[in-house]
């Protein structure tokens, strides 16, 4: 009986080491840590493996720029940790999945080993609707993932939505600051 009780106990915790939290992130974060932000559609995607970690990587036809430089109409690939490589799958809490064809507003992040990634995860993968006045609206849904605050509190994710006008003012705004 014993045993059973410390074999138990052994799966809680190895569970436990593989589980992660991510840090809420609100808008201003993400424009803050984010070394560029693109509007664009997904072309297509292939995964590969990096070490350890298999990775789904995303090509972005960039239709704009809104932080950082890069070319309009160029594609650009965004790496997701999790996906499926010869014959292993790995998947990770909070990991966006990017559909072909869809409009979306990436907040992104490049490594000193040049991967450019998503910053926060699902948090920083906004897919863009046009509303019936003609605004452009970015939203995502709840990112399936356990969060914490800036504090270590533990908060719950509720989605996000605003308009392309308020992201546009914010990366200006955060220009102004850091001149």
């Amino acid at each position: 009986m014993r045993s059973i009780l410390n074999l138990a106990l052994c799966g809680a915790l190895a569970t436990a080491a593989w589980a992660s939290t991510l840090e809420k992130l609100t808008v201003d974060d993400l424009v803050q840590k984010s070394t560029a932000v693109a509007r664009g559609k997904v072309m297509g995607s292939s995964c590969v493996q990096r070490g350890s970690v298999i990775y789904t990587v995303y090509r972005l036809q960039v239709s704009e720029w809104i932080k950082g430089a890069g070319v309009v109409g160029g594609t650009t690939e965004v790496y997701v940790p999790g996906g499926t490589f010869n014959g292993y799958r790995q998947s990770f809490a909070g990991s966006p999945t990017l559909d072909p064809g869809v409009d979306y507003v990436v907040f992104l992040w490049t490594s000193p080993k040049g991967i450019t990634q998503v910053i926060g995860l699902g948090q920083g993968v906004f897919q863009v609707k046009v509303s019936s006045t003609g605004e452009s609206v970015l939203s995502r849904g709840p990112v399936d993932a356990d969060f914490v605050d800036s504090t270590g509190k533990t908060v719950e994710d509720q989605g996000a939505k605003f308009t392309m006008r308020k992201l546009q003012d914010l990366v200006r705004a955060t220009r102004t600051e850091v001149r």
